[in-house]
């Protein structure tokens, strides 16, 4: 890793201004590549300039030269390629945080027990903002039905009878009696319950390269991990299960469906710690998913900078209702919401995933 610090420390010093985030993803990404495989030399120079185009705002193979030339300080940007989207780094095969667990312990595992293994793996820890929305029950959702009750109210109108609380309202209504007070529609209570959702939910982020990119003052990722956690911790109040996939290329099972109430800790804290690397196949989760049994309501959040848009429409077509939120405007993940009867979003700081569903 020394090694890999000097090449670093070596292009910043050469490529004057040159994006200190970007270099450390990129040592980041050596680390974790590194623990799967061998990485010689030139593997470090393409991953170096995989995290390295978007700033360079050219193609992985032409910033591969920049890199080459910046280690000896003999730079030469005059053979730039074309501009392509900031950030993008193709199809390349990176390894993602679930890939990673999934490789010490089974993929149905708990959040509890795969928390233990990504604390072992000693990765840099994104600490997410704690801004909670905690929420008790929506009501009129697809997915909503009725359990414990959270609270009982006064009477408001077009209460349903079979929420009024009987017991309660004629205690009520026998005070009133008793002192001789008139008895309004106040004295008629109503409960109000918690809801929760029938089935598990799914979520599916795309961790490529790409969602490094920043949005105002934090990267996509971070605004797509925040939003995650509001949502866990907002349905972790009315005992759902939720699962979580990553994917670069390719896909995995960050946690298959658990109660959130049981391991929002836990999922919140693995959270801190997924990274973005490699290229994007939005099919991949698709694929996965689909083997899994799942056919409906899923949340995709992505860029949209799919490898096979082809393969990907056509698996989209076997699902109902794919919601998708895109990190950035995305015509084709629009296109993917309407053909599957979902809705569309573009994240942002204050995005509420559980409005997708109700």
């Amino acid at each position: 890793m020394s090694d890999v610090i000097q090449i670093l420390t070596a292009i910043h010093h050469c490529l004057g201004g040159v994006s200190i985030r970007s270099l450390l993803y990129a040592m980041l990404d050596v680390y974790v590549r590194s623990g799967l495989e061998a990485v010689n030399y030139d593997k470090v120079l393409e991953i170096i300039a995989q995290n390295l185009a978007g700033f360079l705002k050219t193609d992985v193979s032409t910033a591969r030269e920049i890199v080459r030339n910046a280690i000896v300080c003999t730079e030469d940007r005059t053979a730039a390629a074309q501009p392509t989207a900031v950030g993008s780094v193709g199809v390349e095969k990176s390894p993602t945080l679930a890939h990673l667990v999934n490789k010490h312990v089974p993929v149905d595992a708990s959040p509890r027990v795969k928390l233990e293994v990504v604390r072992r793996l000693s990765l840099p820890r994104d600490v997410l903002g704690d801004r909670a929305m905690w929420i008790y029950g929506h009501g009129g959702g697809h997915l909503d039905v009725k359990t414990a009750v959270r609270a009982v109210r006064d009477y408001y109108p077009s209460a349903p009878l079979t929420d009024v609380d009987f017991i309660k309202t004629a205690i009520g209504i026998r005070r009133k009696q008793a002192l001789s007070k008139p008895i309004s529609h106040r004295d008629i209570y109503i409960r109000e319950y918690v809801y929760t959702s029938n089935k598990p939910i799914y979520v599916a982020l795309d961790v490529s390269g790409s969602m490094k990119e920043y949005v105002g003052t934090a990267t996509k990722l971070k605004i797509a991990k925040e939003a995650i956690a509001r949502y866990i911790r907002q349905i972790s109040r009315l005992r759902s299960s939720i699962s979580l996939v990553l994917f670069n290329t390719e896909a995995d099972f960050m946690w298959t469906p658990h109660y959130a109430h049981r391991y929002w800790r836990e999922m919140l804290e693995i959270l801190e710690y997924v990274y973005a690397s490699g290229g994007t196949e939005l099919a991949s989760t698709l694929e996965l998913l689909h083997a899994r049994g799942v056919s409906r309501d899923v949340v995709v959040i992505s860029d949209g900078r799919t490898a096979d848009v082809e393969k990907t429409v056509e698996l989209a077509g076997k699902f109902k209702r794919l919601h998708l939120v895109a990190t950035e405007p995305s015509d084709f993940l629009r296109r993917l919401a309407k053909i599957t009867g979902g809705r569309y979003r573009e994240l942002s700081p204050k995005l509420d995933i559980y409005s997708l569903y109700s």
